[in-house]
């Protein structure tokens, strides 16, 4: 709700001002082929800054993340560690931003987190399945839209959806199969 406030409240903000002229088809859904060499550099600088943070501070952000008040009576400063996440947000949304378009962002950045979330319980392989799935959804959907001749920002999403429904469905079958094997065996264990 928040999100979609903000958004609601920069597009009127835009439309008030009269002498201002954007693209707004370009910035609400971005331009994946406008990203030169500039810009390149630019999102590996960034995403390296970010990377690099997160194995730094990985303990005190995993800690503060889930529960701050305990992690405070550890000796962790949560508020430290809340600010240095929020500015590493920030930079990985300026790193999408112009690749899929301020609506697109939300959806890049919860979406292959939301899959690796179905496919595993353990923090850390769920961060690194979140970033392969993640670089394998811009991939995918910038080679599929090439193919489609369709926009880039939105393909690249809807595939990462449709890999978030693949794993729903990985994790229905693991859990069914799961169930079938403990009423299997429990008869069994009575004989």
């Amino acid at each position: 709700m928040l999100f979609t406030g903000a958004f609601a409240l920069g597009v009127f903000l835009m439309s008030q001002q009269r002498n201002y002229a954007i693209d707004l088809q370009s910035f609400l859904f971005g331009d994946i082929l406008s990203v030169g060499p500039n810009d390149v550099r630019l999102i590996a600088i960034l995403g390296a800054i970010v990377a690099i943070l997160t194995i730094v501070l990985f303990r005190g952000l995993l800690y503060t993340s889930f529960d701050p008040i305990v992690a405070q009576a550890g000796g962790i400063r949560a508020g430290t560690y809340e600010y240095v996440l929020l500015v590493m947000l920030a930079l990985t949304i300026i790193v999408a931003l112009q690749s899929v378009g301020i609506v697109l962002v939300a959806a890049l950045l919860v979406t292959p987190a939301a899959a690796a979330y179905q496919l595993t319980s353990r923090f850390a392989p769920m961060m690194i399945l979140a970033a392969i799935l993640g670089t394998l959804s811009s991939v995918g959907g910038l080679y599929l839209s090439y193919y489609l001749r369709s926009s880039s920002g939105a393909t690249i999403v809807l595939v990462a959806t449709v890999l978030f429904f693949l794993s729903l469905g990985v994790k229905y079958v693991r859990q069914s199969a799961a169930r079938s094997t403990r009423h299997v065996s429990l008869p069994e264990a009575a004989k």
